[in-house]
């Protein structure tokens, strides 16, 4: 059979083009195929190294040291380069878009992702209104550098693809780097990249982030169209909630240890943290809290409830490091601060509240504590109210239980310049007074409640400094109930009477009133009236406590209302400081008693002995409806400083 001519030709054309196509150097192509891509993504694209192509139904294309420019305003002039990149062709894509690429391996890949200070993206390309179709992606020893300058942020993440060769393998990346200029690692994994293409859905990340002792576990989904648009679980774990910020610009106090677990949710400018479990410390906590970014100052709301309250855990809020946390589970500065403070012969708290971290954020936070744990003090439910708005803060109300009552307290504290001004109102209702002075406690029966309010104001950035300037007024009154007759004779130091009551048991003594008012200046808390009045005896004081020094100075003098053989009549000291108080019998009246008592014996008679010893008694009863009604005018009628509002300062009414 012979062969047609045309059919020759045709044989002839195709082995002429194989064989040149075989011996072409694809190299030659370098500079148009660059120039194209420049031109399409706007973009200087360079291809150092070789170009290949190996040539079947799906064309190989191999390109070695690919280089892709950023824009000039870029801190880098690299956007993108590889060692190698690989790619297959899908033919009959070319005559139709997108074009398809069946497999894409990216060698030694590096991307640097930025964004400028005026809110530009590199990664936003001219002229590119489509990505190519990509069945399967390969990445093999990749890094990511993503930079912005307005969030504090440069962090270098290393990526590679997970070795199943499967079309929808994940990706597992680690790297460290900076958020809000905090050093931090992160590590985990994701979705294939190939998911990114569509813009518009959830991508899924399993990311873990570690900041020093500060860790987060993120289980959930980002829009790659939206990078705001997060969902998913958030574990947050660590030694102390304050070392969030100013990554959460929250000026959170010191706390113990935690761990937190919540749904978290960012949608525009607001970061929602919801329906969140765990336990700072030993209290358990609950609740919703949400940071919108949207204002001038962020702005935090928060729901938070502990139905387990370990009133320890709280230390932070006045500058104390947490007691129930062992010194490895404390922080640096926490540790410090314990140290300091056991070497000190001081009590209350010298830690300064950071102003700057009062003025970046406004805040309202709700807190309920249920019920409160095993503790030394008669404490129950508290309910608190915090307002933070321009640098003033307000805990309105701040109420909690103690001894069958409440105390209720507003405190102001305006941070706006260098030093804090504190006002404090505080009420005191219904508290039962056994509770508070136990050895008071009556055979049967109750020794009343006490009611009362303090006002006061100061200057100062630490606690300490605040009491140590306060100025105000305090006034505790209390009437009717009964005490226990051997601890009021005690006061006495009627010993005859006490030895009565010992042998035959203890009984009640009817108390009229309870007084005690007491005037604040610089710090010093004078008595203007410390009185207990009792069936039995009429206790006054005076002295003061001082603040300032931390240091009791007081003296009981009981003055009894029965007659006693044997009454050494004290009076009672309670002095020293606030970290080591005394209580002792004044030891110079009872020293000249008993001298006398013993003179006398040697003198005159042994019957003689005992007149120096005996109480006649005959004290008046107090006028307790006087007393009581000028210490409730004295508090309301104590002017304590400029009234606040809304982060505004008012007359004093």
């Amino acid at each position: 059979m012979q062969v047609p001519k045309k059919t020759w030709v045709f044989v002839a054309v195709a082995a002429i083009v194989a064989i040149l196509l075989a011996v072409f150097e694809w190299n030659w192509l370098r500079s148009p195929f660059s120039n194209y891509l420049s031109g399409r993504i706007g973009r200087p694209v360079s291809i150092d190294g070789d170009l290949h192509v190996q040539l079947s139904t799906k064309p190989l294309v191999v390109v070695d040291s690919l280089v892709v420019g950023n824009p000039p305003w870029a801190s880098e002039p690299e956007m993108a380069r590889a060692k190698r990149v690989a790619f297959r062709v899908e033919l009959a894509s070319l005559f139709y878009r997108p074009i398809a690429l069946t497999e894409v391996t990216l060698v030694q890949p590096y991307l640097a992702l930025e964004r400028g200070a005026d809110g530009r993206a590199n990664w936003e390309l001219e002229g590119v209104s489509e990505m190519p179709l990509i069945e399967r992606l390969k990445i093999e020893d990749g890094v990511l550098h993503f930079r912005n300058p307005d969030s504090g942020t440069d962090v270098t993440i290393n990526v590679a693809s997970s070795a199943s060769g499967n079309r929808e393998a994940p990706v597992h990346f680690s790297g460290s780097g900076r958020l809000r200029n905090n050093p931090f690692t992160i590590e985990g994994d994701a979705t294939t990249l190939l998911a990114l293409k569509k813009q518009d859905k959830p991508y899924a990340l399993n990311l873990r982030v570690k900041a020093g002792n500060t860790s987060a576990h993120f289980d959930g989904t980002v829009v790659p169209a939206r990078l705001d648009n997060v969902s998913g679980s958030l574990t947050l774990q660590g030694r102390d909630l304050s070392q969030l910020y100013p990554i959460i610009p929250v000026p959170f106090p010191w706390t113990p240890p935690y761990r937190l677990t919540g749904e978290l949710k960012h949608a525009g400018k607001v970061w929602f943290f919801r329906e969140f479990t765990g336990k700072v410390g030993d209290s358990d906590m609950a609740g919703n809290f949400a940071l919108d970014r949207s204002k001038p100052r962020p702005l935090v709301d928060a729901d938070i409830v502990s139905t387990q309250l370990d009133y320890k855990d709280l230390g932070g809020l006045v500058g104390l490091p947490p007691a129930n946390a062992s010194p490895s589970a404390r922080t640096e500065a926490q540790n410090k601060d314990a140290v300091k403070r056991e070497m000190s012969g001081r009590v209350l708290p010298t830690k300064p509240y950071d102003l700057e971290r009062f003025r970046v954020v406004d805040a309202k936070v709700r807190f309920k504590g249920k019920r409160f744990m095993a503790t030394d003090l008669p404490l129950d439910n508290l309910t608190a109210t915090l307002d933070l708005q321009d640098g003033v803060l307000q805990l309105q109300p701040l109420d909690f239980g103690v001894a069958g009552g409440h105390v209720v307290s507003t405190l102001v504290l305006d941070a706006r310049e260098t030093v804090i001004k504190t006002n404090g109102d505080v009420t005191v209702r219904n508290v039962e007074l056994t509770q508070i002075l136990p050895a008071l406690k009556p055979p049967k029966g109750s020794a009343g409640k006490v009611g009362g309010r303090a006002r006061f104001a100061a200057t100062g950035n630490s606690v300490a400094e605040m009491l140590a300037s306060s100025n105000g007024e305090v006034a505790l009154i209390s009437h009717g109930g009964e005490a226990s007759e051997l601890a009021i004779v005690l006061t006495n130091l009627d010993l005859a009477r006490a030895a009565q009551l010992l042998l035959k048991g203890d009984e009640k003594s009817p108390i009229r009133c309870v007084v005690a008012d007491f005037l604040a200046k610089n710090g010093n808390m004078t008595a203007l009236t410390l009185v207990m009045d009792t069936e039995a005896e009429k206790i006054l004081g005076e002295g003061n406590v001082n603040f300032a020094t931390e240091r009791y100075d007081l003296k009981l003098n009981a003055k009894s209302k029965r007659t006693s053989l044997l009454a050494l009549r004290g009076p009672i000291i309670l002095e020293g400081t606030f970290k080591s108080p005394q209580v002792h019998p004044a030891v110079g009246p009872i020293a000249a008693r008993v001298g006398t008592s013993v003179a006398l014996g040697v003198a005159a008679t042994p019957l003689a002995t005992l007149l120096p010893l005996i109480d006649f008694g005959g004290a008046i009863d107090a006028d307790c409806q006087g007393l009581m009604q000028d210490a409730k005018d004295n508090v309301q009628a104590q002017r304590v400083g400029p009234k606040f509002s809304s982060g505004k300062v008012s007359s004093a009414q």
